[in-house]
């Protein structure tokens, strides 16, 4: 075998022995170990060396976080179509692309002549939770269920979801649910019962309609297109070469389709890390991997990490076995590892995280950039009471997995405000709040005045409607310089509101945003809004409306209610490449492929460190591949899930860390209870 150097890590070169021609293998290593790296390389040194048509590699990777780093590093001058993509993403590509075939070999498909619908999360769980909360009203379903409505969706909707990816026909959800209960009784028994008549209901409409949420579609692809012969043989033409990251992380019906891949492949290179498994949450199942794939192809292995010192790499290493084996080893504290004492409370924690951070910079010597607070909870409050640290001294924190609301964003909330302002008959009255910022953006008055007149609409009847100018005391609040623009908008509304048909509501969004709100002084961010925001609308109406439903009433009340912002490419790519302070959840960081000089650990008292995998209409464990569907799940194995999950959870962590990390905690919660997680005590048991 022919060797060549790649570098790993910017003061290190590590060769690694990869064939040229014909080799399958899995590249093994822990975290940190420069397996992506490597991965990244070979695919240049396919396409700019050994000349393959990059059409004719097909590279699955994890997420969109994973991909932006793709992206930037496989714009080769040899390259053509580059097939980079989630499996997910693959999926939904070949079912556009292979429709007709797919409805050859589905009978569910009805409606057969239109292009498939593939559900957002937000239309999915709000068509879910509509017939939730007409049982709930009017069956009394769901008795003694405590969670809400929109819970129940996201748990239904995600069951549905986990069964496709583990191969569980969707019939058989709630009675595998049920078998694995400790305690059952006939009201729980209804209850299951409940949740999957409804999922039946749900999937029969969306597939009579031509519309899938990523369940449907992954059910779909594997029954429909994988068992055609003409389709099979023809993917196995196309895909050539395969490239897959993380496959510790792959969900089963994945690790069946490389499985599938294998013997047609002239080469395939996939990364492995054997300390990984923290994605189950979303479905991935690190022992079928380990079952199906590892001795199905050779291995090639890289056993140091690069991201972290050699006593992070110990002090990793041992705290992941005395969580896992309880071995109760003892490792000697260094000024590396710095356990900051409890607080009382949970404010006073995150303001001195705040102060600790403002420290690093200026009295360490790090940049903001080399500094990363996770926490388990992520929260918009923790997000600001660091945010107001920093910020006194000009330094900023971004927080990698919060989305924003819709109605956060002002613009977008002027573009809502008129949407309620034009449809009376939708009985959505805005909030005074909400008139006071529209008339700010497009009047530019002040904000008494523009309080002022915001009551004088919403007094009006029968509806809230802008006054004529001859109002009293209008000319006043408006100001003379206004008086045209008032009247424009004024005149605008009631010419829509006279119209026999209303727009669909993304339409209506990009009538109002080119007719009313653009101007010199709207920013590319506000454009970027409008544009989300309107793209958004689009697709749920799409969807919605084949329910015979009023969708642009129901987009309304979904973004009243909370809906999130979708996050651009490009907004991504800022968050991973800025110089500030990073904030996230431990799975969000570990799904990209970010690591750190200083890692700022928040809670570490919180039981929040050990979710539990039983919902009251869920459990992600019993719902895989890999469950005996006779075994019962009991609180002692609930116990152990929960140990192993922290486990790999903080080694990972941990060895992305390279030079420094800081616990810190509270005594109190953020609701006031006593913090009682099991992870402090092992940090305090084990530092000596």
């Amino acid at each position: 075998m022919e060797g060549y150097t790649i570098i790993i890590s910017d003061n290190m070169k590590k060769i690694i022995q990869l064939p040229e021609d014909k080799s399958k293998l899995i590249l093994k290593g822990p975290t940190g170990s420069g397996k992506s790296t490597v991965l990244l390389e070979r695919y240049k040194y396919m396409v700019s060396d050994l000349k393959i048509p990059s059409e004719k590699i097909l590279i699955l990777l994890l997420n969109r976080t994973q991909s932006l780093e793709w992206r930037t590093k496989t714009l080769l001058e040899a390259s053509g179509a580059i097939l980079r993509t989630s499996y997910y993403g693959f999926i939904q590509g070949e079912i556009k692309t292979y429709y007709p075939v797919l409805l050859k070999n589905c009978g569910e498909i009805l409606n057969k002549n239109v292009k498939p619908v593939f559900l957002t999360f937000e239309a999915a769980q709000f068509l879910v939770s509509v017939v939730i909360e007409w049982r709930r009203q009017n069956q009394g379903a769901f008795e003694g269920v405590t969670s809400f409505t929109d819970r129940l969706a996201i748990d239904l909707t995600s069951n549905l979801v986990r069964a496709a990816i583990s191969d569980i026909p969707y019939k058989e959800i709630g009675k595998r649910l049920y078998s694995a209960l400790e305690k059952k009784d006939d009201i729980k028994k209804r209850i299951y019962e409940e949740a999957d008549d409804i999922l039946k209901r749900y999937r029969k409409r969306c597939m009579e309609l031509g519309i899938f949420d990523f369940g449907m579609a992954v059910e779909l692809y594997n029954s429909c297109l994988l068992k055609d012969e003409s389709y099979k043989n023809q993917l196995f033409k196309r895909i050539e070469h395969l490239i897959v990251d993380n496959i510790e992380e792959c969900v089963p019906t994945e690790v069946d389709f490389i499985k599938l891949l294998l013997p047609s492949l002239k080469t395939c290179l996939l990364g492995y890390n054997y300390e990984g498994g923290y994605g189950e949450a979303f479905g991935s199942n690190h022992e079928y991997v380990k079952k199906e794939l590892l001795d199905k192809v050779k291995s090639v292995e890289i056993n140091k990490t690069y991201t972290c010192k050699e006593f992070m790499t110990e002090f990793s290493d041992m705290l992941f076995d005395n969580i896992q084996y309880t071995k109760g080893e003892k490792y000697k504290i260094r000024t590396e590892i710095e356990r900051v004492p409890p607080f009382e409370l949970r404010s006073e924690m995150l303001e001195n995280v705040g102060e600790r951070i403002v420290n690093l910079i200026e009295d360490e010597g790090y940049k903001p950039s080399d500094i990363v607070v996770i926490s388990n909870y992520a929260d918009p409050v923790s997000e600001f009471v660091i945010a107001r640290e920093l910020e006194k001294r000009g330094y900023e924190i971004k927080n990698l997995t919060r989305k924003s609301r819709v109605i956060d964003n002002p613009f977008s909330q002027g573009l809502i405000t008129l949407a309620q302002l034009c449809h009376p008959t939708y009985g959505f009255m805005p909030g005074r709040d909400d008139v006071k910022s529209l008339l700010r953006m497009v009047l530019k008055i002040d904000p008494i005045r523009s309080s002022i007149l915001a009551g004088e609409i919403l007094s009006q009847r029968p509806f809230a409607q802008f006054p004529d100018i001859e109002f009293p005391g209008l000319v006043e609040r408006v100001g003379y310089y206004n008086i045209e623009k008032y009247e424009y908008i004024r005149e605008w509304i009631r010419e829509y509101r006279e119209r026999d048909n209303p727009l669909k509501i993304n339409e209506f969004f990009q009538k109002v945003f080119l007719e009313i709100l653009i101007s010199k002084e709207v920013s590319q961010k506000d454009i970027l809004e409008a544009k989300k925001l309107i793209d958004s609308a689009g697709s749920f109406v799409d969807v919605v409306t084949r329910f015979n439903r009023n969708a642009s009433r129901d987009f309304l009340d979904v973004v009243r209610k909370g809906i999130k912002s979708g996050e651009s490419i490009f907004e991504l790519e800022e968050k991973l490449s800025g110089n500030f302070v990073l904030l996230s959840t431990p799975v969000a960081y570990l799904a990209s492929s970010l690591k750190s000089k200083v890692t700022i650990i928040t809670s570490l008292s919180s039981s929040n460190w050990t979710p539990r995998s039983v919902k009251e209409i869920t459990n992600l464990h019993v719902l895989t591949k890999t469950w005996d569907p006779k075994e019962i799940y009991t609180e002692d194995i609930e116990e152990k899930n929960q140990k192993h999950y922290l486990a790999v959870l903080m080694r990972s962590i941990l060895k992305r860390c390279q030079d420094k990390l800081i616990t810190f905690e509270s005594v109190l919660s953020a609701n006031g209870y006593e913090n009682d997680g099991i992870l402090a005590d092992y940090f305090d048991e084990m530092l000596i």
